[in-house]
């Protein structure tokens, strides 16, 4: 009986764990207002690269901003629902963007330009559609947030109201890739000081 509990812990236990998840570590895109497709997005990580294309189903306060205050912009920023990709296998699943911060700044011509930090929350499966096999899920494994750039021209004659006119994405690196890419800066640094020196 003992061996059978154990059994049964252990079973539900590798049910729910998530040791089979795939980390992306590194991503980038760019959302389009009132254009074809609507969004582009590429991350990468654990040696893959996810490439979603025929992306035009997607919400969000940031695309619903039309006219808003984009300063009051929370969450979700963007979110997207897929199938992503056509073709076999074909890549399924959510791609959420949700805002923790934010700076501003405005042009002489009126556009504002606002800077939001942002955690990602992913969950994509690459999905045979014959025999119905999945790689994944591959989730968004980093703990650095990403940098959306939004730009909002001025609402006609509602000051303080703007309306979003598209965005690019682009993930920072985590802590140790930056100490890992400086380290290897200094050596080079080194090298080329030490053959001065010669």
């Amino acid at each position: 009986m003992k061996r059978f509990v154990a059994f049964a812990i252990l079973l539900f236990v590798s049910t729910f764990s998530s040791a089979d998840t795939i980390r992306l570590t590194s991503g980038s895109g760019q959302i389009n207002a009132n254009a074809t497709p609507g969004f582009n997005f590429q991350f990468h990580g654990s040696g893959y690269d996810l490439l979603p294309v025929d992306l035009d189903s997607y919400s969000g306060l940031l695309v619903m901003c039309i006219p808003c205050d984009p300063t009051t912009l929370v969450s979700p920023l963007f979110i997207s629902g897929g199938p992503f990709t056509n073709g076999n296998p074909y890549l399924d699943g959510i791609i959420e963007f949700d805002a923790v911060s934010f700076v501003s700044s405005l042009a002489p011509s009126g556009i504002l330009t606002v800077k939001y930090t942002a955690t990602a929350n992913l969950d994509l499966l690459l999905s045979d559609s014959v025999t119905s096999a999945t790689i994944g899920p591959f989730v968004w494994g980093s703990s650095a947030p990403w940098i959306i750039t939004a730009h909002f021209r001025p609402d006609v004659g509602l000051p303080g109201i703007y309306e979003f006119t598209g965005a690019t994405l682009v993930s920072t690196p985590e802590p140790t890739t930056l100490l890992l890419l400086i380290t290897g800066l200094a050596g080079i640094g080194w090298r080329k000081y030490r053959a001065t020196l010669r």
